[in-house]
């Protein structure tokens, strides 16, 4: 594939670009630095340094996380004829543009809004402080007032974040395939544990069920972001009922069954239920619409 399994160099003006040139472009425009994004993919900082310079091959598996956490298809890492995606065209362009121009009102909220999702996520809605997320974003606590009246507030914002973060992966995960099946196993594997950045964002989700249970004031936001997901996977069932599959199933039904396995499945995975894995996750969930509809 490409230029995978190959020794990288650095590309010279006018040629085509490299693997490690590819990997380079989709680290810059995630945002993070290279110190947090080798935290994420569980790489050595050095060694991913090494790997963007192209003095070190970087793996499968290390090709692998890069693209998921990069949200870019695999084909882009690894194929010298892979168009860049879409995504990666517009991050790119509005990270020269920040560079270039003061920081706004808006981008930075939206700077403050992930870094405190990634402080609920991380530590707990309930051992976060205003004072902790101040420090991580370099600001003052009366900044963080003027975004957010109340830790309330700022765990509705964090849930929003990781559910539009969920859907955008989600819609390009589906743009590359054609058959609502395929867009199921999709789904399945968006939906697994399976990386530092996956448990933060299922961190959120639990944490939000956790505090509607006892605030009223957090249900409504909490049911809104969970019937969108609901409704995604509804839409699935109902295009493949479309084209003959499942068709004397209650779609509505089977919909009900498989979210409900997906949370119960991700929480005992997420607390350390033994003999829950994330390979055990997935092949339950694969076979969660059987009788009517084979995902296999």
């Amino acid at each position: 594939m490409g230029t995978m399994g190959h020794t990288m160099t650095a590309s010279i003006p006018g040629e085509a670009e490299t693997v490690a040139d590819r990997a380079r472009r989709v680290v810059r425009a995630s945002g993070m630095s290279q110190r947090e994004f080798a935290a994420r993919i569980g790489m050595d900082q050095t060694a991913l340094s090494k790997g963007l310079r192209g003095t070190r091959r970087l793996s499968d598996t290390e090709l692998r996380a890069i693209a998921r956490v990069g949200r870019v298809p695999l084909k882009f890492l690894t194929s010298d004829a892979a168009t860049p995606p879409a995504a990666l065209l517009a991050a790119e362009e509005r990270s020269t543009r920040l560079r270039a121009e003061p920081v706004d009102a808006q981008v930075r909220r939206n700077q403050i809004l992930e870094a405190t999702a990634r402080l609920i996520a991380q530590r707990g809605f309930h051992s976060v402080r205003v004072a902790d997320i101040a420090r991580v974003c370099d600001t003052s606590p009366a900044t963080l007032h003027y975004h957010f009246s109340s830790k309330d507030d700022a765990l509705r914002d964090a849930l929003a974040f990781y559910s539009e973060r969920l859907h955008q992966r989600l819609a390009e995960e589906f743009a590359t395939v054609s058959s609502p099946v395929d867009k199921l196993r999709r789904l399945i594997d968006v939906q697994l544990p399976a990386s530092p950045e996956d448990v933060e964002e299922w961190s959120v989700w639990v944490q939000s069920w956790n505090e509607a249970m006892i605030q009223p004031s957090l249900r409504d936001p909490q049911r809104q972001a969970y019937a969108r997901w609901r409704d995604v996977v509804l839409g699935l069932i109902r295009e493949c009922q479309a084209t003959g599959l499942a068709a004397d199933a209650d779609a509505d039904l089977l919909a009900t069954r498989f979210t409900a396995l997906v949370d119960g499945l991700a929480i005992q995975l997420l607390t350390g239920t033994p003999h829950m894995t994330v390979d055990r996750m997935r092949e339950v969930l694969l076979d969660s619409f059987e009788p009517h509809l084979s995902l296999r």
